[in-house]
């Protein structure tokens, strides 16, 4: 069975969103890939909004939140939604922050699937301070890109 990780998903999204970032993806992703709790923190405490994400001065690039995003679309992925829907949306974002998939499968998914993975998308963009109709463009993205690798078109 083939899978897909959150690197790849973060790099197909931000290669949808921003390609201008994609030389730089690598090094910019990489802190947000590898330490996702501790660099949020980092995120997080920047004061000023200049691009609408939220994301302080220290980060004038989408892919930091493309990123973390993508983290918790696996993670929720790689649990199938079921604690998702039985914790609710409090219990799923403490969830998706203690504990990272690095990679879900790939497969045939329902509707009601996808409609949660960008469901889970916009929540975690929002609660990043992604505006909202960035933040729909993302969960847009993530969705398309996962469908893009499902049909092998990567």
């Amino acid at each position: 069975m083939t899978t897909v990780s959150v690197h790849d998903l973060a790099k197909r999204v931000v290669e949808a969103v921003a390609p201008s970032e994609l030389a730089s993806f690598e090094p910019v992703a990489a802190p947000y890939l590898d330490h996702p709790a501790r660099a949020e923190r980092r995120l997080r405490r920047g004061d000023d909004d200049p691009l609408g994400f939220g994301l302080g001065d220290a980060v004038e690039m989408v892919t930091p939140v493309v990123a973390l995003v993508s983290g918790s679309v696996i993670t929720a992925l790689s649990d199938g939604f079921g604690e998702a829907v039985k914790g609710g949306v409090g219990k799923v974002f403490r969830k998706l922050t203690k504990r990272r998939a690095v990679e879900a499968p790939v497969r045939a998914w329902s509707e009601d699937e996808l409609a949660k993975v960008r469901a889970t998308a916009l929540v975690r963009a929002k609660a990043l301070g992604v505006r909202e109709a960035k933040a729909e463009a993302l969960a847009d993205a993530i969705v398309v890109a996962l469908l893009l690798e499902r049909d092998g078109r990567g």
